[in-house]
């Protein structure tokens, strides 16, 4: 079964009748179509962006079709299109750089049908292209640190306010939890061997059990998961 991948079409002719009228359009599906055909690979829509500069950085705030063809990929089956050339991708290094990091991000692939090269990937010799790269990656590990610094300065206010901060409660904080160490303290109280040694673990385990008492998830006490909790809570 052939892969199934989208084309991508810019002009950049700003006089909307001569780009529709241009062969540049046919020129570029042709090269595509030759490479798809080569590698096997089966177009499954065409998206086209008329009348869009590809040389200033901005350019994605213009391209309707290319945002339309990238959610496309982000939610269904195809994780790779292609373009008659590099120009088409882009013809600034910055906008080139941010769509080679989202489609990177998402585990998606994006050919040059010129030279068949996956512009996803941004290993490049150029001093430039690498700057960038490096300019950009440092931009995402801030916003991961301002994000991180947020919400753990959010879980200590809500900790010393006494609130639920998320992750795994410990054992004793919930409902059930405290009515299974009530019933453990009783058992370890009451009743005791006739040497005075208190009850087996694995005595108090059978009369939990015996008693309908469940673990969070529902399911038994096993005398390891009781030992635990006497240890831990020195019951």
């Amino acid at each position: 079964m052939k892969t199934q991948v989208f084309a991508y079409v810019r002009t950049s002719n700003l006089r909307y009748k001569n780009a529709g009228e241009s062969d540049s359009k046919t020129r570029q599906m042709r090269a595509i179509r030759s490479f798809c055909r080569g590698k096997g690979f089966s177009i499954k829509e065409t998206y086209y962006d008329q009348s869009v500069s590809g040389s200033n950085g901005c350019d994605l705030t213009e391209r309707e079709a290319f945002s339309e063809m990238m959610a496309e990929m982000k939610s269904n089956g195809v994780k790779t299109f292609v373009v008659a050339d590099a120009q088409r991708y882009s013809r600034s290094i910055v906008t080139a750089a941010i769509i080679s990091e989202e489609l990177k991000k998402h585990d998606l692939r994006a050919f040059d049908a010129s030279t068949g090269r996956n512009l996803a990937n941004t290993d490049s010799e150029s001093p430039e292209e690498q700057l960038i790269a490096n300019i950009l990656f440092c931009v995402s590990e801030f916003d991961k640190m301002k994000t991180s610094s947020r919400l753990m300065s959010g879980k200590l206010r809500k900790r010393k306010q006494g609130g639920y901060i998320g992750g795994t409660k410990a054992f004793g904080e919930e409902e059930n939890d405290k009515k299974v160490i009530a019933r453990i303290k009783e058992l370890r109280k009451i009743f005791r061997t006739e040497d005075g040694k208190r009850m087996t673990k694995a005595r108090i385990t059978r009369i939990l059990s015996d008693e309908g008492f469940r673990t969070r998830k529902g399911t038994e006490f096993s005398v390891q998961g009781i030992t635990k909790i006497i240890n831990s809570l020195k019951l």
